[in-house]
């Protein structure tokens, strides 16, 4: 389970401009669940995932993971946090420039220790389900948008995280690769994944694999189902 008490995150402290993305969330989030941040542009959404996944630290508040408090972590207990609890897209997808497609998939998977063989078929199989096996050796840089948000769908998944984190994951995808990548959520959600996401998308919205939606407005709740 993941509790947030009190959390706030303030940008810009004690100047002027200081302002508070997130502004006093108190949540509790239930192991397997998958729940959609919805709310209008710079409600917090975003800066709420980064928080929950250790991407950075709340100004006030705490953050606890299965009853233990991680946001106060030094940053390399953080760091392995990050690599073997949380898969990441991101909505600037963040691909490393330089490397090919399956380069990209396999190298959350580099400290696990898991044979690279094993690997290469886990991630193969990912893209095969995103429809991106034709593109696993070509370099990043020569992706269109659809396939880069695919290429950061499949990196986030591959050491199949136990708390998937996704801001806007179908921004860049048609209706049939959006439903292929609803397809993988709700299987993550049966293997008793946790699953958190922010989208406008109707089809996410309207998504039976999503169980909850909490909507927020100026770094609040106003609306949690």
């Amino acid at each position: 389970m993941i509790q947030l008490d009190g959390v706030r995150k303030i940008f810009n402290e004690g100047q002027p401009n200081a302002f508070a993305a997130v502004d006093g969330i108190d949540l509790e989030i239930r192991s397997g669940e998958v729940t959609l941040f919805t709310g209008p542009s710079g409600s917090g959404k975003t800066t709420l995932l980064t928080l929950i996944g250790c991407l950075a630290r709340p100004s006030e508040g705490r953050i606890h993971l299965d009853g233990k408090p991680v946001s106060g972590l030094p940053e390399r207990f953080l760091t392995e946090l990050r690599r073997t609890t949380f898969g990441f897209i991101f909505q600037r997808f963040n691909l490393i420039h330089g490397l090919s497609v399956l380069e990209n998939v396999i190298l959350p998977a580099a400290p696990l220790g898991i044979p690279r063989q094993q690997v290469i078929r886990s991630a193969l199989e990912i893209l095969e389900r995103l429809d991106l096996t034709h593109r696993a050796d070509s370099p990043v840089a020569w992706l269109s948008g659809g396939e880069a948000q695919r290429t950061a769908m499949a990196r986030a998944l591959i050491n199949r995280p136990r708390v998937v984190i996704a801001d806007e994951p179908t921004a860049n995808l048609d209706s049939r690769l959006a439903g292929a990548f609803l397809e993988i959520i709700a299987e993550l959600r049966t293997e008793g994944h946790t699953v958190l996401m922010t989208s406008h998308d109707p089809l996410v919205v309207r998504s039976p694999v999503v169980e909850r939606v909490v909507m927020l407005r100026d770094g609040r709740i106003v609306e949690s189902g």
